[in-house]
C-alpha cells in the first residue's frame, strides 16, 4: 500500500512532529508511505534538515515551493507525483493542505482517494468553543472548510475534542474515529543541562506559541501571587508569537519582570522542561496538546485549564491538575500547592509517565494508524 502525506507549512509545530514520529514506523506493517511538504521561498531553509531527517528515516519526501496564489500548480506537481509513483491515496494535514488535495481530486485526478488528519480548526473560534453549545460562525472558513469536507473520503482526528467540533459545527455528520499523537523522547542525562536550565531554585516553564488563545497572560496574573509565595521563582518561556509584546507590558504592569524569562526558541526543549519544577498549559483549547504527553514522558507534572482536549488526555489530580478555565486565582493556587508538596509532585509525576507508557508512545500512535488503514483500505 503507497499513500502520499501531504502538508502545507511555514514551519515545524505539532502536525509536522506528528509526521516526523509516524510515517518511518509505518514501512512495519508493509505500508509504503511519502511525504511532500508546501512551503513558502522564504520557509524552505527552514524545513531542509526536516526533510532530509525523513528521507534518511526511509519516507521519500520532497519540498516543494508555492504560495497560496499558487495552490494549482501544487496540485499539479501532486498529480504528476502520485502518477508516477501509481499512488491512489493522499492524505493530508491542515486546512491548506485539504484545500490542495481537493484541487487535484477536482482538476486533475477523480478518482484519487483523499484522507484528511483534522489537527485543528480556526484559532479564534477554539478559544472561545464550548462542547455541545458554541454555534459556529458561518464565516469564510467555516464555508471553505465546509466544501472541503463535501470533496474528502475519510476523516481522522487527533482529539475528542476536534471530532466533537466538527460534529457540533455541522461540518460532518458523524464524529471522526481519533487516533492521538504519540512520541518518543531520545533518552538524555537531565543534568548534563542542568548549568543551562536550571535558572532557578524553583522554577517554572511553559512552552509553545505566544498567542492569545494559548492562555499565557492568565498565567502571568497568577505569577503575582506565586511570585509572593516563592520570590526566588523563575518562569522561563519558550517559544514566539504575535502576542509577545502584549505579554511583556503586562509583566512590566504587574511588577514580576525578574521572574519571568524569555528564551524564544529553542532546538532543545525537553532539557528545560526537565529541569523545571511545574509545567504550565493554560490554553482555552488545545487541538491535541503535544506538550502535555512531552511532560508525562519527561515526568514533568502539569497544571491546566479544563479544557479540550487536555481533559482527554490527562486525569484530573491523577496525572495532572486542570482548573477552571480563566480562573487565574485557582490555577495560583494549585502550582503553589505542588511546589510545596515535592512527593505529590512526583506521584503525578509518575503515574502520568505511566500513561504516556500506555497510550501516547510513537509505536501506539503508529500501531493505531496502521490498524485504521488496513480496516479501510485494501492494502495490497
Amino acid at each position: 500500500m503507497k499513500i502520499l502525506h501531504i502538508i502545507y507549512t511555514l514551519g515545524i509545530s505539532g502536525a509536522e512532529k506528528y509526521l516526523r514520529h509516524l510515517l518511518p514506523g509505518l514501512k512495519n506493517y508493509g505500508i509504503e508511505t511519502h511525504l511532500i511538504i508546501i512551503c513558502t521561498k522564504e520557509t524552505h531553509h527552514l524545513l531542509t534538515q526536516f526533510t532530509a531527517e525523513l528521507n534518511n528515516d526511509g519516507v521519500q519526501t520532497s519540498l516543494i515551493d508555492s504560495s497560496k496564489i499558487k495552490f494549482i500548480f501544487a496540485a499539479k506537481e501532486i498529480n504528476r507525483y502520485c502518477l508516477k509513483n501509481n499512488i491512489k491515496i493522499i492524505h493530508s494535514h491542515l486546512s491548506n493542505s485539504d484545500l490542495i488535495a481537493v484541487m487535484v481530486k477536482k482538476f486533475y485526478n477523480p478518482k484519487i482517494i483523499i484522507i484528511s488528519t483534522k489537527h485543528g480548526y480556526d484559532e479564534n473560534v477554539l478559544q472561545v468553543y464550548e462542547p455541545g453549545k458554541t454555534i459556529a460562525p458561518k464565516n469564510f472558513y467555516y464555508l471553505v472548510t465546509k466544501y472541503l469536507q463535501n470533496n474528502i473520503d475519510k476523516n481522522i482526528a487527533v482529539s475528542k475534542g476536534i471530532s466533537d467540533l466538527y460534529f457540533d459545527f455541522g461540518l460532518s455528520s458523524y464524529r471522526f474515529p481519533v487516533i492521538h499523537h504519540g512520541i518518543h523522547i531520545p533518552h538524555f542525562d537531565k543534568l548534563d543541562y542542568e548549568a543551562t536550565c536550571r535558572r532557578s531554585k524553583v522554577q517554572l516553564i511553559i512552552v509553545g506559541r505566544i498567542e492569545q488563545f494559548k492562555g499565557h497572560h492568565f498565567l502571568m496574573t497568577a505569577m503575582v501571587e506565586i511570585v509572593r509565595m516563592f520570590p526566588e521563582c523563575k518562569l522561563l518561556v519558550l517559544g514566539q508569537g504575535s502576542a509577545k509584546k502584549k505579554l511583556q507590558d503586562q509583566i512590566v504592569s504587574l511588577g514580576i519582570t525578574n521572574n519571568v524569562e524569555f528564551l524564544g526558541f529553542q532546538p532543545h526543549p525537553y532539557s528545560f522542561i526537565s529541569n523545571s519544577d511545574v509545567i504550565i498549559l493554560p490554553s482555552l483549547f488545545e487541538p491535541f496538546g503535544l506538550v502535555y504527553i512531552e511532560a508525562f514522558a519527561l515526568k514533568v507534572p502539569v497544571v491546566a485549564f479544563d479544557t479540550a482536549a487536555g481533559n482527554e488526555i490527562m486525569q484530573n489530580n491523577v496525572t495532572g491538575v486542570m482548573v477552571p478555565k480563566g480562573d487565574s486565582a485557582m490555577l495560583a493556587q494549585k502550582i503553589i500547592y505542588l511546589l510545596q508538596n515535592i512527593g505529590e509532585r512526583n506521584r503525578i509525576a509518575e503515574t502520568a509517565y505511566e500513561a504516556y507508557e500506555e497510550r501516547f508512545t510513537t509505536q501506539t500512535m503508529i500501531r493505531n494508524t496502521a490498524e485504521w488503514y488496513k480496516n479501510n483500505f485494501d492494502l495490497k
